[in-house]
């Protein structure tokens, strides 16, 4: 039996429970913005502008190290940086307690930022080179509704701590990220190298042993015939590859999916009490926790239409949805209850379809493409989302939030049309092939 066809076994559950508990901390770490925001403004006196630059630093951090991680996961492996990021976020995330100026949070959160976005590269490609094909885009899901996890556990503690004590709690919300970090990272140590990035390697005899150890007497897949192989080709090789023919079509295509998912999310979510304020809700945190709590029912969902659905379908639905919702808000203004209505509503559309963000970037590149094409989507977006998020306190102060949602909802709609056109269809692909 092939690699990519087998029946899924134990070792397929130790490996995507230890990717879960890391994408877990990433949502941790973007969720606890929100609730420490308050504060933190508080303490530190911050203005709008600087409040846009507390909110941003991890999201640029991701952006570098999402772009770093092609590089590094080509030449050394998945193995390591999946193993060994965990153990060293659980010591930043301590280091919070040292902070007491502007200028230190920012690099220590911008540290922090570059780490997740190794990990996010090499969690999504260490998991999913494990799953068979079959099982893969349910398996996949659940890392979704893990980040999900993470980043309502942190809204929802957020919210506990600054009931108990309003003044001062932000250091503590931090803080607390290093205990799911740390449960990632005794999940994580001993994990053994990706199959399929030791084939792509020639290195066939450490990838039997392996697989020997794991799943039996199993076929392993060939390498292709192709002279581009990751880790001897350079970057720049690979980047041309990338955009090339097809699939350069197909590249484009995911990235702008990819981008256009998930920074109305990171900038929404950030500044989720400071939005319900605004729309005239008088308890924003309190509504805030009934937003992310549906947010974790949306991300549930997505385990189940993950597969009933065909990948390109989920994408333009999603789209049409979410902006449909924001432009009825800024459209009509309607009374508080409404407006948090539709919010939820945005939430849950985007929480279903976020399972995608996990199982469909791998499946659009080759093995020898998979690092760079994943570390470039991830990186476009945290670009994209780090410049929107300094700026969106600035942009509502200025234009109002009508005209915000209304300028996110178009940019939605713009790209379910993109998205149809060169967005290829996945599901069901091997990637041993």
């Amino acid at each position: 039996m092939l690699f990519d066809e087998l029946s899924v076994q134990k070792f397929h559950f130790r490996v995507l429970i230890a990717g879960a508990c890391g994408i877990f901390t990433d949502g941790y770490v973007l969720g606890s913005i929100s609730p420490a925001l308050p504060s933190l403004t508080s303490e530190l006196h911050l203005g709008p502008h600087q409040t846009g630059l507390v909110a941003s630093a991890p999201l640029a951090g991701l952006l570098v190290g999402s772009l770093l991680a092609s590089p590094v996961l080509d030449r050394i492996g998945r193995r390591i940086p999946f193993a060994f990021d965990m153990m060293a976020f659980v010591v930043l995330a301590l280091l919070h307690a040292l902070v007491s100026d502007l200028a230190s949070l920012l690099v220590l959160r911008f540290i922090i930022g570059c780490l997740l976005g190794l990990d996010y590269v090499a969690g999504k490609l260490y998991v999913s080179e494990f799953l068979p094909s079959a099982s893969r885009g349910r398996l996949m899901s659940w890392l979704s509704v893990a980040w999900v996890g993470g980043y309502t556990s942190a809204y929802a503690i957020g919210y506990v701590l600054h009931l108990a004590s309003p003044q001062g709690t932000w250091k503590m919300i931090f803080i607390s990220a290093a205990v799911p970090a740390l449960c990632a990272a005794v999940l994580r140590y001993g994990m053994p190298e990706s199959i399929l990035w030791l084939v792509s390697q020639r290195r066939s005899g450490e990838a039997r042993k392996i697989a020997d150890r794991h799943f039996g007497a199993v076929d392993l897949p060939a390498l292709g015939s192709g002279d581009s192989v990751s880790g001897r080709t350079g970057v720049m090789r690979r980047m041309v590859l990338l955009f090339s023919g097809v699939q350069g079509r197909h590249s484009l295509g995911a990235t702008v999916f990819y981008v256009l998912h998930n920074v109305p999310y990171l900038v929404l979510s950030a500044f989720l009490p400071d939005v319900l304020r605004r729309a005239g809700l008088h308890d924003p945190f309190r509504s805030g926790l009934f937003y992310d709590t549906l947010l974790v029912s949306g991300s549930v969902i997505g385990l189940w239409i993950v597969d009933r659905f065909r990948r390109r379908s989920l994408m333009m639905g999603s789209f049409i949805l979410q902006g449909s919702c924001l432009f009825l808000i800024s459209l009509f203004d309607p009374p508080p209850f409404i407006t948090l209505t539709l919010l939820t509503a945005f939430g849950f559309i985007l929480t279903a379809a976020d399972c995608l963000t996990y199982v469909y970037p791998p499946e659009v590149f080759p093995t020898d493409l998979r690092a760079t094409g994943v570390s470039l989507m991830v990186s476009s977006s945290r670009l994209v989302a780090t410049v929107s998020t300094a700026l969106f306190p600035a942009a509502i102060a200025a234009y109002g939030l009508s005209a915000t949602l209304e300028a996110i909802a178009v940019l939605l709609f713009a790209g379910a049309v993109i998205c149809g056109i060169w967005a290829p269809e996945t599901q069901g692909k091997n990637l041993s092939a």
